[in-house]
């Protein structure tokens, strides 16, 4: 098994239930809403080396994006998306909290977009 086989591509299962795009990786374009998973700094940290096995603790950042044509009407939106996010993670991940609402311009597109933290463990 991979990172992307066990944890990237379940992760992604597990929230294409919400009402929003979910790319596991950062798409070329933005359909909102939509919910981006990548990778948070550090990526990996090991907990556990030798030579039959390897832990590492995988830290990734999952973005929450919605349409930004109305302050009000995004922020509600922004809001729902992540509660939702929160309310289908998958168990054994640890959740941080959500960062502060930032606007985002990408091509002509703007974006309301927030940030949560998540990690879990991988074992090869």
């Amino acid at each position: 098994m991979t990172i992307e086989s066990a944890i990237r591509t379940p992760l992604q299962t597990s929230l294409s239930g919400l009402v929003a795009s979910v790319y596991n990786g950062i798409p070329e374009t933005i359909i909102a809403p939509a919910v981006v998973l990548r990778a948070d700094s550090p990526y990996l940290e090991p907990n556990l080396i030798n030579s039959s096995t390897t832990k590492v603790k995988v830290n990734m950042i999952i973005t929450g994006i919605v349409g930004y044509t109305n302050n009000a009407a995004a922020m509600d939106n922004l809001e729902q998306l992540m509660i939702s996010i929160l309310g289908e993670m998958p168990s054994g991940y640890q959740v941080g909290d959500v960062s502060s609402p930032q606007s985002l311009e990408v091509g002509t597109g703007k974006f309301l977009v927030a940030d949560v933290q998540v990690s879990t463990q991988y074992t090869e």
